[in-house]
């Protein structure tokens, strides 16, 4: 009996152990949150990321087709948004922002630009989803050889973020259709290259003259066609071209 009162005391104060280190992490976490981190003001997190943009990071001949205003959720930001511009470009798919600072920073301190880019071509990942747990729109992105990354669209920007998948996706739809007729076409050249070639003799030809056009011997016409002269009529056909395995 007092066996089992001794299990039963040492159980409550385990249970109130663990409850009251539960709610000394919530604390430590909601003092650090309000007291030593700030949210991104958006509007100024927007137009850092145009001036670092058009500060000398396009390319030459590259062109923004399409933007949308986004943030990203960073463990280490307490899981607060870093604002942001998501742009698509002829050539790359780029994130800039500005991450959450701290309230010991001075008001006139210069923004943190946090960026991530993504090369603009098929390899390229764009998948629309509900982010984090749920609450936000926004699109996975990933490439081969690059980490991969998930953008959320402001309230409001959802529109201008699909409108950047769906411009990107078209894109590159369009590629790969291109790419499939180019094959389509190379395959039927090949085809033809290898099939036999034939010429319908007319007046003024002389066996000679058919050889110079095709660039063979006219031997080799005679040989290929059987023929015991030189001599060739009006509509004969003639083997030029041999079929090729």
């Amino acid at each position: 009996m007092k066996e089992s009162e001794g299990l039963y005391r040492s159980f409550r104060f385990l249970k109130k152990a663990l409850l009251g280190l539960g709610i000394v992490l919530v604390a430590l976490l909601l003092f650090g949150y309000f007291l030593f981190m700030r949210h991104v003001d958006a509007p100024k997190a927007w137009a850092a990321a145009d001036r670092e943009l058009k500060g000398g990071m396009l390319n030459y001949d590259e062109k923004v087709e399409r933007r949308a205003r986004v943030f990203v959720r960073r463990p280490s930001d307490y899981y607060r948004g870093a604002n942001g511009l998501l742009y698509a470009t002829n050539a790359r798919l780029i994130f800039i922002g500005v991450a959450p600072g701290s309230k010991f920073e001075s008001e006139d301190a210069p923004p943190v630009i946090v960026s991530q880019e993504f090369p603009n071509d098929t390899l390229l990942s764009l998948k629309s989803r509900r982010l984090y747990f749920l609450t936000a729109h926004g699109v996975t992105v990933s490439h081969p050889g690059s980490p991969a990354g998930e953008f959320a669209a402001v309230t409001g920007q959802e529109p201008a973020l699909d409108s950047l998948v769906d411009y990107i996706n078209g894109i590159h739809a369009a590629q790969r259709a291109a790419a499939a007729k180019e094959k389509r076409l190379r395959a039927a050249v090949a085809a033809l290259i290898r099939e036999p070639l034939y010429y319908t003799v007319k007046r003024g030809d002389a066996l000679f003259s058919i050889a110079r056009k095709f660039d063979i011997a006219p031997d080799q016409i005679k040989q290929w066609n059987h023929l015991d002269r030189d001599l060739v009529k009006i509509g004969q056909r003639l083997l030029v071209k041999q079929a090729k395995k």
